[in-house]
């Protein structure tokens, strides 16, 4: 059955008409041709966009030919969570439906996800993509509809519903999967983009930590203590991370519960930020910042003598000997503030944490900030009086661009004019520096979880499980290569982004559903080069898929033989492959 292009003359116009004709084979065995149905005029077909959905319609009917490959991959852990997320459904089900659609926008998200999973690329030429992979085969979606302006329609489209759908779906990964999301790692990263991005609200400049200032989009994440990312909402590149944080805390809370335990980074660690999120109904956990006077408060109601050893050990460091450790001490005080908005009183816990570490590096970060102020002013000085130092003035702007605020106080420096030339001449304030070092090593840690049994212990163990969302950070932008970003238009953007965290997601639910169905001291192998075993992570166990294939046989879809490895990890998934494996030694014919 095809469809066949019938002209037709009349007078001096001709008529091209669209044919559904089926072929068959007679009595005598001569192939015939009947016509099924007229469609209609090709012309009219365009331009009510009834073709259009004619070749959608055919592009799912179309079968391969037997000896045709596919590319399967981490198509399959793609599909299973997919499926189980009912992602497809969720989507449709949220946004209005105009008329009939060939590709739904929950295809579309579905088939983006894909492809960030299993071969992250900017959004370009998916369709080139999926022509090669197995979404028909698994997804039902062909490749044929996936072209940009069908995709780009599709993320205007979702834009508007972003922000519903990601707390739909993270509610039903809690549920499906039993996951706990009463304590939540909070955490702001910037996405760097190239381009001029003229008149947009979303991609700004704002300024990133070790980045400076440059055209960006601003990510707002929430992961579990387990990593699984439930949450991830695009912001303009020059919002304020404090803003961001207040307006997201009903979301929080609904996915966190009531009660539930944020853990935020110092950006939050104001009093009025504090006394918000309390408001909310909120616990959390916040590094204070040093504006709040907390190193003051340490000197004066703590000290160095009532800190008491702590027991932990971070990860990294367990295989190291004990005197190689980083050692930490602390103790746990009262805090009072006054709420700035309600003017009630409310009392938290500031846990003082002392670290070996941190100690190390910052009076070793000070003393290499004074030598290079040291270097650089000895500079100016065999410069007096030549063509740059030729005033006083001009000394003294030198100098204060030397003297940076990490070092204010530290070094006393002296300018004056003698026979009409400048002179300059510095020293050390020790008085200075060893008043800076007596709190070296030392951060507060506030918290209004509830004081019974509460330690200085538990509150550092808590604050250290930061480094998940920072490892989710990295896989957003690193693994799942959510830049470069080539769309103009802020809803394209803003959805593309929230399609991505979705992805994320999913990402985390593989390597977290992996980890909790190992079985105690078991590591699969094969994660690693040269078959070593290794702790399962989403990145190694989707690249331990690669190279999966499938092809179409007389006998139907076949399945590459799957390895050891991937066999394994179907098992622990409860992933059954909907098609049989090529036996043994089977090559497939066509």
């Amino acid at each position: 059955m095809y469809v066949k292009r019938h002209a037709v003359r009349r007078g001096s116009k001709r008529y091209v008409y669209l044919r559904l004709v089926q072929a068959y084979r007679d009595e005598h065995g001569r192939v015939r041709h009947r016509v099924l149905k007229t469609l209609g005029r090709e012309d009219e077909l365009k331009a009510s966009g009834q073709l259009e959905q004619l070749m959608g319609s055919f592009a799912r009917l179309d079968p391969p030919m037997a000896g045709v490959r596919r590319e399967v991959g981490p198509l399959l852990l793609a599909w299973h969570f997919i499926t189980a997320l009912d992602l497809v459904g969720t989507v449709d089900r949220a946004l209005p439906q105009r008329g009939r659609q060939q590709l739904s926008v929950g295809e579309a998200v579905a088939v983006l996800c894909c492809s960030r999973l299993c071969s992250p690329s900017p959004l370009y030429d998916i369709a080139g993509w999926a022509s090669g992979a197995a979404l028909h085969e698994l997804l039902g979606i062909p490749a044929a509809l996936l072209n940009d302006d069908r995709l780009g329609r599709a993320l205007e489209i979702l834009a508007v519903y972003a922000e519903t759908l990601r707390g739909t779906l993270a509610a039903r990964a809690i549920e499906r999967f039993g996951i706990d999301a009463g304590r939540l790692h909070v955490d702001l990263t910037a996405l760097r983009v190239c381009g001029a991005y003229e008149g947009s609200a979303l991609v700004a400049n704002g300024w990133a930590q070790g980045q400076g200032v440059g055209r960006q989009v601003r990510a707002l994440q929430a992961a579990t203590a387990d990593g699984v990312s439930l949450y991830v909402r695009p912001e303009p590149g020059n919002a304020a991370e404090v803003s961001l944080i207040a307006q997201s805390l009903e979301r929080l809370r609904q996915l966190s519960g009531p009660g539930g335990l944020l853990i935020l980074d110092s950006a939050c660690g104001h009093p009025k930020t504090l006394c918000e999120i309390a408001r909310a109904g909120l616990r959390f956990i916040v590094p204070l910042r040093a504006q709040t006077g907390f190193r003051e408060r340490f000197l004066t109601d703590v000290g160095h003598d009532r800190l008491t050893a702590l027991r932990y050990v971070s990860q990294r460091e367990q295989k190291l000997p004990a005197e190689l450790r980083t050692k930490y001490r602390g103790a746990l005080r009262d805090w009072e503030l006054t709420d700035p908005q309600t003017g009630e009183t409310r009392r938290f816990q500031v846990a003082y944490i002392h670290s070996s570490e941190e100690h190390r590096e910052t009076a070793a970060a000070r003393e290499r900030a004074l030598t290079k102020a040291e270097e650089q002013l000895q500079r100016v000085k065999n410069g007096l009086g030549g063509r740059y130092y030729k005033t006083r003035k001009q000394v003294e702007t030198r100098v204060a661009r030397i003297i940076t605020p990490n070092i204010d106080g530290l070094i006393t420096t002296t300018t004056s004019t003698r026979n009409a030339k400048p002179t300059l001449a510095w020293e050390r304030n020790h008085e200075a520096i060893a008043a800076a070092a007596q709190t070296d090593g030392i951060y507060a840690l506030a918290t209004n979880l509830p004081a019974t049994r509460l330690t200085a212990s538990q509150l550092l163990r808590e604050y250290k499980g930061q480094q998940i969302v920072e490892r989710r950070h990295r896989d957003y932008k690193q693994t799942l290569k959510v830049r470069p970003i080539f769309l103009h238009n802020d809803d394209r953007i803003y959805a593309l982004t929230s399609i991505i965290g979705i992805a994320l997601l999913i990402f985390g639910l593989i390597e977290t559903e992996l980890r909790k169905r190992l079985p105690d001291n078991e590591l699969p192998p094969g994660l690693l080069p040269e078959n070593r075993a290794a702790k399962p992570t989403g990145r190694n166990v989707l690249g331990a898929f690669q190279g999966l294939g499938l092809t179409y046989t007389q006998a139907g879809i076949e399945l590459d033989r799957l390895t050891h490895t991937q066999r394994i990890i179907l098992q622990l998934l409860d992933i059954t492959p909907p098609w049989p494996e090529q036996k043994p030694g089977h090559l497939a014919t066509s």
